[in-house]
C-alpha cells in the first residue's frame, strides 16, 4: 500500500513537474515585447476576385506564414493564433479564401465578393487566391513563405508546396481528400521535399498518417495527441480547448527548427 501511495505521488509530482516545464516554455516562445501591427489588405487573385486578408506585422523584414482557414470560416479563425505565431518572430497573413463564411464574429469579405460573381469555385479558385496571397507578401519580402492551412484548405497547402518555390514549409491541421475524385491528395503530395507539420484529433491520426505516408520521413513531424481525444483544426489550437499546450508545444518545436 506505502509502494503504491508513494508510486502515485510520484507520478503526479512528475506531472505536476512537466505542467510547470511546459509552462515556462511556451512563457519564453511568446515572450516578445514587440507591438503588432494589424491591418486588413486587399489584392486581386488571377481571376478579379478581390481577395481579403488581415495582416500582422511584428517586424517588416521578418518571415512570412500565410494562415488559410477551414471551410466555410473566415480569417477571423487565426485572431488569437496569429497574434501567437507573430511572438515566434514571424509575420502573418489571415487570408479569406472564396470557400469561406464567418468565425469569431468575422465576415469573410472574399466570400462575400465571390458570391456575387460568376467565377469558378472548387480547387482551381481556392488556388487562385491562395497564390495571390503568396505574391502579395512575395512582393512585400523576398523570404520564402510558411503555408498553414485547416482542413481543405490544409490538403491545398501541401499541394501547393509541392511545387511552389517560394513556399519553405507547410503546417496542416487535419488534412484530407477533400477533393476526390477530381484529384487525391495523397498522392499530389508524395513528391513533397519541405517540412511539414500536420496534426489532427486522435480519432483522424490514422487516416491523416495515410493520407501524409507517401512523403519521405525526413521531411514530415506527425502529431497525435496524447493528453485526450485532442480536436480537429485550428480548435486545437483555441484555448477553449484545455489540451492545447501539447498542441502548441510540437507547433513552436518544428517552427524552431525552421530558423
Amino acid at each position: 500500500m506505502q509502494k503504491q501511495q508513494s508510486h502515485n505521488r510520484l507520478r503526479s509530482i512528475s506531472k505536476q513537474v512537466i505542467s510547470f516545464a511546459c509552462i515556462l516554455f511556451l512563457s519564453f516562445a511568446f515572450s516578445s515585447f514587440n507591438v503588432i501591427r494589424v491591418s486588413t489588405v486587399t489584392f486581386t487573385s488571377e481571376d478579379g476576385l478581390q481577395v481579403t486578408a488581415d495582416e500582422y506585422v511584428i517586424e517588416p523584414g521578418n518571415p512570412y506564414v500565410l494562415l488559410f482557414h477551414e471551410q466555410g470560416s473566415s480569417r477571423g479563425e487565426f485572431k488569437t493564433i496569429a497574434r501567437r505565431l507573430c511572438k515566434l518572430d514571424y509575420n502573418c497573413l489571415a487570408v479569406d479564401l472564396r470557400n469561406g463564411g464567418n468565425s469569431n464574429f468575422v465576415s469573410n469579405e472574399s466570400a462575400k465578393e465571390f458570391n456575387k460573381s460568376n467565377l469558378e469555385s472548387g480547387l482551381s479558385g481556392i488556388e487562385r487566391d491562395m497564390m495571390a496571397a503568396i505574391n502579395y507578401v512575395i512582393e512585400k519580402s523576398e523570404l520564402p513563405v510558411v503555408l498553414f492551412g485547416s482542413g481543405a484548405n490544409g490538403s491545398l497547402s501541401l499541394k501547393i508546396a509541392v511545387t511552389e518555390e517560394n513556399v519553405r514549409a507547410v503546417v496542416a491541421l487535419s488534412p484530407g481528400e477533400y477533393f476526390l475524385p477530381e484529384i487525391k491528395i495523397q498522392d499530389t503530395i508524395a513528391a513533397l521535399q519541405k517540412p511539414v507539420f500536420i496534426s489532427s484529433s486522435k480519432a483522424e491520426f490514422p487516416y491523416v498518417s495515410e493520407l501524409a505516408s507517401g512523403i519521405n520521413e525526413k521531411y514530415i513531424s506527425l502529431f497525435e495527441p496524447k493528453q485526450g481525444p485532442g480536436d480537429r483544426g485550428t480548435a486545437s489550437l483555441s484555448l477553449d480547448y484545455e489540451q492545447n499546450t501539447e498542441y502548441w508545444i510540437a507547433l513552436i518545436l518544428f517552427f524552431n527548427e525552421l530558423k
